[in-house]
């Protein structure tokens, strides 16, 4: 499934093509600190490759939506970030005694959240958010969820404010998921869906 916005495309991964520019991203440590716990990065093309043959074989194997684009600016031909759908399924604990009912491949779709990962050269611009806006689009319309979550760590600025520009409401800390760190708790609802601001996307 492809998207375009105005200066965007949405795509499926390449691995050996979109590597080299993948680079720019996976193995900054600019934006591993926010991704690793470790704040490992990938030392190679070879291990970029890898990573985004696991982002491809996940989105192949999943069937509530979760999967991940490489993001592409048109002016320039090339791939300046990823966006993310993933499912959070330890989540069903944050609301004890609430378990929605679970979608095909097991998962609820109030637990999914939406992620991205963008080289430092392309922070800034907008980019992230008219991607970002994409994908929301795309979840409550297409894949009919009822909430998005968001997670960030509290000291990623950057992150905050991108998820509030979505209209995403902070619903507490949780260290619930990747490994017990802090994190903090975003949600938009479908009912709420109205308030983000749209871009032209076409399908």
């Amino acid at each position: 499934m492809q998207f375009e916005t105005e200066r965007l495309i949405l795509r499926a991964w390449h691995p050996n093509e979109d590597a080299r520019n993948a680079m720019d991203i996976y193995s900054d440590a600019r934006v591993m600190n926010w991704i690793e716990p470790s704040g490992v990065k990938d030392g190679s093309i070879r291990e970029v490759q890898r990573r985004l043959q696991r982002y491809v074989d996940q989105s192949t194997r999943a069937k509530n939506g979760t999967r991940s684009w490489a993001v592409v600016q048109k002016d320039i031909g090339r791939v300046i970030g990823a966006l993310v759908l993933a499912t959070l399924p330890d989540m069903a604990e944050v609301r004890p005694g609430h378990v929605p009912e679970p979608i095909e491949g097991g998962c609820s779709p109030e637990y999914i959240e939406i992620g991205w990962h963008f080289r430092p050269a392309s922070w800034g611009y907008g980019y992230a958010t008219e991607a970002a806006v994409c994908v929301v689009q795309h979840s409550f319309e297409t894949l009919e969820l009822p909430m998005l979550l968001a997670v960030t760590q509290p000291d990623n600025s950057r992150s905050v404010r991108l998820i509030e520009r979505l209209g995403m409401e902070y619903d507490g800390m949780t260290t619930r998921c990747y490994g017990g760190e802090p994190l903090l708790l975003y949600r938009l609802t479908a009912a709420a869906f109205d308030k983000v601001e749209r871009f032209s996307v076409e399908r």
